[in-house]
């Protein structure tokens, strides 16, 4: 199984994904402004370079997908 980083993850659409690939087996790295394994806001530069530095070594530094 892979590994993904979903953004959004806190609700709507992408817990919906984050729930359908975890249900499948994946591992998932959820991404969002708050209620995540990640918490950035992916609205700012800084939050987005902080969500790579933790994402990366969250999954290992491999990713099978990110979705977002």
């Amino acid at each position: 199984m892979g590994v993904y980083a979903v953004t959004g993850s806190a609700s709507g659409m992408g817990a919906e994904v984050a729930e359908k690939l975890r249900a499948q087996g994946h591992t998932v790295i959820g991404v969002d402004i708050k209620a995540a394994d990640v918490v950035a806001d992916l609205s700012t530069a800084v939050g987005r370079n902080a969500a790579v530095d933790a994402v990366l070594p969250a999954c290992g530094g491999t990713l099978v997908g990110g979705v977002l």
